[in-house]
Parts: structure tokens; sequence; C-alpha cells
């Protein structure tokens, strides 16, 4: 809860212009930062191979309906297709294609030419081709670089004083080659070059990851070639030439399809001219079989004879029928009775003898209406009617054997029409099919020779792939390095890395710098004085010194005297720290000197009995008699330990604190030490104390309430903020009372002096090694530095 106040107090108390000041502290770094990022930005551009684009914008045509149309596909015309962009962005993209683009603009070889800072591609600038007299496969698969030295003349090969003709073959590393000027001036030949042969898939992986294949837009039919390369004639030629190797080879399939069309339909006329032939030979041999010309024809003429011959037939049987009747009634017919006449016999005889007959019977009545039966006139006419009637009998038998021959003639012509007609149906069949499978192929004919003049003329007349909406050009500003953006990167980085690691520097920084610092922790203790950093080897402050130092603790002096509850009596005061190493011996020694200008008696008691070091800044050795043999030994007397300062040249007297004893905490509460201070409040008036740091040892706090007035030593850049909560928890344990605190070694780093927000923890184990053993201390500092590095991971 401490520490989140600690932190909402730190945020009110933010201010921006001692941000600002603390970053302007380190302002020689960002300015260094600044310089190098510049001057690296400014190598690299001028190294850097430049990077140019070329664009150019196509449109592919739909050549599904497109090219020459029979009539019978007229329909066709009216389809609409679309393209796939899709699948013609990866056909645009395909190692087929490049490698085409590679074998036309001869990519396989780079060709660079030397300068005094870096080597430049010259693109198709080059005034020279390089050619490799080898196996393709050799060629294709050959890595090789090559340095020439051009002159107007020939050319010097690496290494070589031998002048080299142009087109002639030469070896290089067992590889033939020869060269060839494109310059028609000598003079622009002349320079140093160097040529990289690379593998023809290496090539094409170069084109492939330098070409960009996307739509205009969502709703285009439009595609934009983007290609990037170190010259910008290069760039624009690689799409140009992409864009024709796409459109050609369209035309080519397309071609190609023609092509096997003509090839396939002239094929299938050698078969169909055989299978059409079969057919009319089947035909013409079935014919020939059935005795058929023409079926039609063959069918009505069949119709027709059996007609006729079937009323032959009826006639003939007629004719026999009556030929019977007559034949009967001749037989029932008196002699004197007349016989039937035209009754449509055919037969002419037959008639006459019965008209013959039938007039004599007529003849023969006339003649019995004037004479008897028995009349020789009589008599003679039934003789003559009788010889007439057997001649009719004789006539009719012979006509009707003749009909009977002749029913049976026609009844058996009838019976073969009949099964003539009965086959006409499967004849027909038989022929429809023949002249069915016949149209067919006539069909299939037609068919493909209406398709093999199709394709001859679209052969003739083959439409183009795309249409060249806008060609691509060189343009001479190059997309890499962006001058601008390198730059204003260099600028970010060379401003934002300083900036950031001075940032992280402050974020981590958790020692206390200033006063402010102070405040915001310990709230009850006042800051009276701070002492600033003093670089000079001679720490100590002199008389009537005008110095900066002396300066300080003359105001440290004013302030205590606000503190002190009696001025007119002896005043006892200590001065002590969290740690060792924040400077109270620095503190205590120059406040003693500085009081004892005023003419009052200044004693300095050494009471650090574990770390003594009031005698370092006398520059004496560790050796005199002091505290802790007044504390251990009762036999010891007061002037027995004390030091005159006047051997020091100093207006002041001195205790040091002697040997280091075993168990100095016992011998501070052995009661010896409160004599000692009484006995000095009697000769002196003031009796600074130099105790124990108060984190790690109890020496102070044991005797603390012995203190009128105690200076609590704080020491920048190098006491943690969370130490400050210590001093905190002695005030409020009332294990301190009436202290000041003084800030030393102010000034020591700048752009401090301002607030940070941290996780406090009351866990105060940071091992300072203070008088112990060089395995302890090194054991301390180990726990000490782990216990820091948790803290930091522990921040909020």
């Amino acid at each position: 809860m401490q520490s989140t106040d600690f932190k909402n107090k730190n945020t009110e108390n933010f201010d921006i212009k001692d941000t600002l000041l603390k970053f302007v502290a380190f302002i020689h770094w960002i300015v260094l930062g600044l310089i190098i990022s510049i001057t690296v930005s400014f190598f690299y551009l001028r190294y850097a191979h430049e990077t140019y684009e070329a664009t150019n914008v196509i449109k592919i045509l739909d050549n599904n309906n497109s090219g020459f149309k029979m009539p019978t596909d007229a329909m066709s015309f009216f389809s609409k297709g679309k393209v796939n962009l899709e699948n013609e962005t990866e056909v645009l993209q395909s190692a087929l294609l490049i490698e085409r683009v590679v074998d036309s603009l001869d990519l396989q070889n780079t060709y660079y030419v030397k300068g005094n800072i870096k080597e430049t591609d010259m693109g198709p600038t080059a005034p020279f081709t390089i050619h490799w007299a080898d196996l393709p496969e050799k060629v294709n698969a050959l890595a090789l670089t090559v340095s020439i030295e051009m002159t107007p003349k020939g050319y010097y090969l690496e290494g070589s004083d031998e002048l080299k003709a142009f087109g002639t073959t030469y070896t290089y590393k067992k590889q033939p080659f020869y060269v060839l000027a494109k310059s028609l001036y000598p003079k622009k030949l002349a320079g140093d070059y160097r040529i990289v042969k690379c593998k023809k898939e290496q090539a094409i992986l170069s084109v492939k990851s330098q070409l960009k294949v996307a739509p205009v837009g969502k709703q285009s039919e439009l595609l934009r070639l983007t290609v990037s390369a170190q010259h910008p004639q290069k760039a624009a030629d690689i799409a140009n030439m992409l864009a024709a190797v796409f459109d050609q080879d369209g035309i080519q399939d397309r071609q190609l399809v023609h092509q096997k069309t003509v090839s396939f339909v002239n094929e299938r006329f050698g078969f169909l001219f055989k299978e059409l032939d079969s057919i009319e030979s089947n035909k013409a041999y079935y014919k020939q079989k059935e005795n058929l010309a023409d079926f039609k024809a063959d069918a009505g003429v069949l119709m027709e004879t059996k007609s006729v011959t079937k009323g032959e037939l009826n006639a003939a049987k007629t004719q026999a029928v009556l030929s019977e009747i007559l034949m009967e009634t001749l037989g029932k017919t008196k002699s004197n009775e007349l016989l039937p006449a035209n009754i449509g016999l055919e037969q002419v005889e037959v008639a006459d003898i019965i008209d013959q007959y039938n007039e004599l019977v007529l003849k023969q009545q006339k003649l019995l209406q004037s004479v008897g039966e028995n009349h020789p006139a009589v008599l003679e006419l039934q003789a003559t009617q009788k010889q007439l009637k057997n001649n009719i009998k004789a006539s009719l038998a012979t006509y009707k054997k003749v009909l009977q021959s002749k029913i049976g003639a026609i009844s058996q012509i009838s019976s073969g029409q009949s099964q003539q007609y009965a086959a006409l149906p499967f004849q027909e069949k038989a022929i429809r099919s023949i002249e069915r499978q016949q149209e067919i192929k006539e069909a299939l004919y037609i068919i493909l020779l209406q398709k093999r003049e199709e394709a001859a003329v679209n052969l003739a007349i083959i439409n183009p792939s795309i249409k060249m909406v806008d060609y691509a050009k060189p343009n001479d500003q190059p997309i890499s390095p962006n001058y601008g953006i390198i730059y204003f990167a260099a600028l970010f980085i060379g401003l934002g890395i300083p900036l950031v690691i001075i940032y992280f520097y402050f974020m981590l920084d958790t020692k206390v710098h200033t006063k402010k610092d102070i405040e915001l922790v310990v709230k009850e203790i006042p800051v009276i004085a701070e002492i600033p950093h003093i670089s000079d080897a001679d720490k100590m402050v002199k008389y009537l010194d005008r110095s900066v130092l002396s300066e300080a603790f003359r105001m440290l002096r004013t302030n205590l005297n606000f503190l002190m509850k009696d001025t007119k009596e002896s005043q006892v005061i200590f001065t002590t720290s969290t740690i060792k190493g924040e400077g109270k011996t620095f503190v205590s020694m120059n406040l003693a000197i500085t009081l004892s200008t005023l003419g009052k008696k200044v004693i300095l008691v050494g009471a650090d009995l574990r770390n003594p070091q009031l005698h370092k800044m006398l520059n004496i050795t560790r050796h005199q008699k002091g505290v802790t043999n007044y504390l251990h030994d009762t036999v010891t007397q007061l002037d027995d330990i004390i030091e005159k300062g006047a051997q020091y040249n100093l207006k002041l007297d001195f205790i040091f604190s002697g040997t280091i004893p075993p168990n100095p905490a016992e011998l501070l509460s052995n009661g010896r030490f409160e004599l000692l201070l009484e006995e000095l409040k009697k000769e002196y008036d003031i009796v600074m104390v130099d105790t124990a740091p108060t984190l790690l040892v109890t020496d102070t706090t044991l005797i603390a309430n012995l203190a009128d007035l105690l200076v609590y030593v704080i020491r920048a850049n190098h006491t943690d903020k969370n130490l400050l909560h210590f001093i905190n928890e002695l005030k409020a344990l009332k294990k301190i009372s009436n202290a000041g605190i003084v800030l030393n070694n102010v000034g020591e780093q700048k752009g401090y002096g301002y607030k940070y927000g941290y996780s406090y923890s009351y866990k105060y184990n940071y091992g300072y090694g203070y008088g112990y053993g060089a395995d302890e201390t090194k054991r301390r500092r180990k726990r000490s530095i782990w216990s820091i590095v948790k803290k930091l991971f522990k921040k909020e």
C-alpha cells in the first residue's frame, strides 16, 4: 500500500521540465548516436546498389470464341467468355515463360562496370557480350565470374597480360568463350568490367523474385506487370519481353491446336475413304444378290406386275368357270333349245359355233312350224345341230384344258411375286441400313472437311493473346534505396536508440540522486544539507576556506542550530547512515572541523567499531587506543584515548575506535559508552560521534538514545531508494529522534534529481559487506545482486 501511494505521489509530482532536463544532461550521447546513424546511412547509400522498377499493363484477350467460324457455329458469336486472371497470373510467373525471357535477354550474364567506389550493373547497355561456347547443358549449369579490362583493340583477362581479340574463342577456367563488341565506337569499350555468369535456375529464380503480377483493380480485366532490377532499361526489357513471350506462347498454343486439327482431319479422311468405299461396295453386292437396281422403282414394277398377274389369274379362273357352266348347259339343253351366247367366254371359235348352233335351232323351230319333226330338212338340221354341239363340247374341253394350264402358270408366277413382295421390307431395311451408314460417313466427311477449312483459316489469321495497354519504360528514379526513408530511419534510430537506452537506464536506476527523491519517501525527517561531489584527493575543509565544500558544511552547521534543543549546553551529535560507503565519516570529519571554527571545543569520536574509517581521513594507521579500549578496560582513562588535533593542524580532538572487537554490540551496551559521553560533555561543547550503519548491525540503534541530534547521511548515486523506507521504519519504531538528513555526493552524475516510480519492498537484504571477512562479504554481495534482479522483475 505504501508503495502504491508513493507511485501515485510520484505521478502527481511529474514535471515535464525536469524530465527534459534529465535527457538534456545526456545530449552529447544523443548527438553522438545521431552522428553515427547519419554517417552509417550516408555510407550505406553511397555503396548500396540501386534498384529500379518498370511497369507495363496488358489486357488478356479471350480467344475461346475468336477465329473463323462456319455458318453452323454462328450462335457461338453471341456467347461471352470470361478470362480467369488468376490462372493467367500464374502462367505469367511460371518458370517456363521466365526461362524464355532469360534466354532472350541473356540474363544469365550480368555485366558490371567497376567504379572508384562501387560496381554498377550495365544491363543491356553493356558495350560487349560474352558467349559460352559449350553444350547448352553445361552452360546452363555454369556459375563463374570473369573480370575483364576492355580496350579499343581487345581485352585482357584478369591475371593475364595477353591481349585477346573480339570474336575469337578462348578458354577461362576450362570454359570456352568469346567476346563480341556491340559499340560502334571503340573508345566506349575502355574500362574494367566484371561478368557474373550464374546458373539458369538461379537466373529464373532471380527474375521470378523481382516480378510482381497483379490486377489493376478488383473488377478490372487488366494485369500490371512490375519488374525490379539494378538497371532501369533492364527492368523495362524484362517486363516487355515477358509480355511478348506470354503473347507468343498463347499464339503458339492455338496454332498447335489448329495444326493438330488439320493433321487429325487429314488422317481421318483416309479412314473415311476406305469406309465409304466399303459401304458402297456392300450396297452394290447386296443389290446384285437381290436383283435390285433401284429399290423404289423395282418395288413399283413388282406391285404393278403382281396386279396384272392377279388380274390374269382371275380372268382365267372366270373363263374356266364359264366353260364349265356352258358344258353343263350343253348337257342339259335339248335339240330344239338355244344355247346361251355372249356369256363372257373369250374363246372366239366356241362363240362362233354357238352362234351357228343357235341359228340352226332357230331355223329348225321355223321349219317345225311348217313341217313335221321327221321332215328331211328338219332331220338334216338336227344332224348338223348335233355335230355343232359335239364341236362345242370338244372346243370347250380343249379350252378348259388350256385355261387350267394357264391358271397353273399364272398361279406359279403369282406365288413368286408374292415371295418377292414379302421380301421387300427386309430388303428395304438392309438398304436403309447401308444407306444410313453411308449418310453418316458422308456427313462426318463434310464436317471434317468444314473443320479442316476452319482450322486452316484460323491458322492463317491467328489472333494475339494480349493487348498491350501500356509498355514498360525505363524509370531513372530508383525505388531502392529510398534516400528519404533511409535518412528518416537514420534520424529516428540515431535519436531513438540513445533515448531508449537512457530511458531504460533511468527506469533501471533505483539510486537516490537528489533531495526530491528523499522527500518523496521520508516525510518526517528534513533534509538539512546537500554536500556536493568533490573530485579532489583532499576532501577535508580548511579554515577560512571559501570553496563549495566549505560553504556546504557551513550551511549544514547553520541548519543544525535549528535542530539543537539547547545550544548553550554540550551537544552530542551522532552521524550514521543506512549502509557502508555513504560518507558518514566524511561528513563527521568536515562537520566537526566546521563547528570548531566557531571557537567551540569539539571532539570527534569514532564509534564505528566494526569498520573504522576515521584514521584514513587523517592518513594514519589504525593502532591508537580508542573507544573499544575504554569500553572493555575499566582501568583505561579518558585522557588515555584522546588524541589532540593540533598534531594534525586541526582545532578539535579525536577518539579513535581502537582495536576491532569481536562483540561490538555488547561493548556498546555495557554502560561504559554512556559514561564516556557524559565525561566528554563536561570537557567539550560538541561531541561528534561517527557511528556504524544502521541496516545490518544494531550498534547505532543501541546508543541512538544518547544523541541530542542525529545526522543521517545518504549518498547520492549510491544509496538505493528502497533503503529510504528503512529510515521511516526507524522513525516509526522511535529508534531515532531529532534527526536530520544530509545528502552527500550531490552532482556526481548529471541528469538526475527527478522522480521515478518504483515498487518498493520491505525486505532489506542488500548484503553490503560491513566489517566482515572477505567470504562473508562476497556471499552477501551475491545475495544482494540476486535480490536486486528479483526486484526488477517484480516492478509494476
